[in-house]
């Protein structure tokens, strides 16, 4: 039993109370007076108690480049930083059952924490066909590209989500208008011939996210099915995905916590470091994602954690475009979205929470189970200590890449304690979970 405790999730705040936990689930969720006995005892202090964190975009587990992470790294700057539920994307392989299984397998024997899969990158027929296979292992998540190196048409994307609708799935899409960047990269690149950090940004303009999120919204009126907008950037992809949802169209998004807290101003000092894809915007846009989470349009805050080694990356100082687009994140997910957006911005905790638990976990057909303090829910709990001021430096992260673009930012509050089905995993910061304590958990039909 946890008590003494601030509840925080989507939906209250309650201080005074705490849960009770007996095999792996919450069993009460009460008042201190009204919670039952326990053979354990733990007094929050008056700490935030909250559902663990949900990072629905993360490139964990690819067979070949575990030199930049794999589960038992990942799991555990995961488990540190408050995230008990990892949704692995693929990064490089398209991932279809016989991969899907090796990185089950893998996973429940290396990972502290819990995870699931997105299956992708979704290209072609045979992909269409198989795709009942992976519903009936518990995946039901479809990646797919608008733009290179794993573009397909918007045609097959109306495929893959008339597909996806008839299996109880939703089409994950990375949203940007292939011919919109081919235009740019041909001007910056080849006409401008540059090769300076900011040149990737440039390269890739907001006009390109808008036309894909629009003519995603488009074939989602079209076949009634899920789309879910990942790693959105722009003011006008809120824009978008606000009057999809207002129509009632089936239509989810994530932000990414670098694109809430970074600009294009930050690359002078950061350079290669901070190369991603979709690239980083002005503080227009910056302020616009703020405005979406709190409005709602924007359902989660993911990390699209995908590291790369320094030397991946300084070769990116002299040509931009050698260097890995990728960064590590999903140890800082939970305290910097928390102190950002509460304590810097005023937003109201509750949505804030919605965006880390609650919301990544319906999109992906795993709420209650995860993201819920509710009876029932697996007791994935973090403990989260508000009067903490930390500096976040690499050196205290567990990421096997050794560096982080957090460095050096102030961040008020901190996980103290992390749970993974009543299991302790984290404290105070430190992973101190079981190796292969982590189970794959199967995506339910998607609303």
């Amino acid at each position: 039993m946890i008590k003494g405790a601030t509840l925080l999730t989507d939906s209250l705040m309650l201080g005074g109370a705490g849960v009770a936990v007996e095999a792996g689930r919450v069993t009460a969720v009460a008042l201190d007076p009204h919670l039952p006995d326990a053979s354990e005892v733990v007094d929050a202090g008056g700490q935030l108690l909250m559902p663990g964190g949900v990072d629905c975009h993360a490139h964990v587990y690819d067979p070949d480049y575990t030199h930049r992470e794999d589960w038992a790294s990942g799991s555990a700057a995961a488990a540190a930083g408050g995230v008990t539920t990892l949704i692995d994307m693929p990064l490089v392989l398209t991932v279809m059952p016989e991969l899907a299984r090796e990185k089950i397998q893998v996973g429940e024997r290396d990972s502290m924490v819990d995870f699931s899969l997105h299956a992708g990158m979704m290209e072609t027929e045979e992909h269409l066909r198989r795709m009942p296979e992976l519903v009936e292992m518990g995946i039901r998540s479809f990646k797919a590209f608008t733009t290179a190196p794993f573009r397909v048409g918007y045609d097959y994307i109306e495929r893959l989500a008339a597909r996806a609708r008839d299996l109880g799935g939703v089409v994950t899409v990375h949203s940007e208008d292939d011919a919109v960047i081919r235009e740019a990269e041909r001007e910056v690149r080849e006409v401008k011939g540059r090769r300076d950090p900011l040149a990737h940004h440039d390269s890739r303009p907001p006009e390109a996210e808008a036309a894909a999120v629009a003519r995603l919204v488009a074939a989602a009126r079209a076949t009634g099915g899920r789309i879910h907008v990942a790693h959105m950037t722009t003011a006008q992809g809120v824009g978008e995905v606000a009057a999809a949802k207002s129509e009632g169209l089936r239509v989810t998004a994530e932000t990414c916590l670098h694109y809430l807290v970074f600009t294009k101003a930050d690359v002078e000092r950061w350079g290669p470091y901070l190369k991603m894809t979709p690239p980083l915007r002005t503080s227009y846009h910056v302020e616009a994602l703020w405005r979406g989470i709190a409005s709602g349009a924007v359902d989660a805050v993911a990390t699209d954690h995908a590291p790369g080694t320094r030397e991946e990356k300084e070769v990116g100082w002299e040509d931009i475009w050698r260097a890995w687009g990728g960064i590590p994140g999903v140890e800082t997910l939970v305290p910097v979205t928390l102190s950002e957006g509460v304590w810097r911005r005023g937003l109201d905790p509750r949505r804030v929470c919605r965006v880390l638990c609650r919301g990544p976990a319906e999109a992906f057909g795993l709420y209650p189970r995860k993201g819920s303090l509710a009876p029932g829910s697996d007791a994935d709990l973090v403990l989260f200590d508000r009067k903490v001021e930390r500096v976040v430096r690499a050196a205290d992260l567990h990421y096997k890449v050794g560096w982080t673009p957090y460095d050096g930012i102030l961040v008020r509050g901190w996980p103290s304690r992390v749970y993974v089905r009543g299991e302790l995993v984290a404290l105070e910061g430190e992973p101190v979970g079981r190796r292969g304590h982590g189970r794959f958990v199967p995506m339910g039909e998607v609303s």
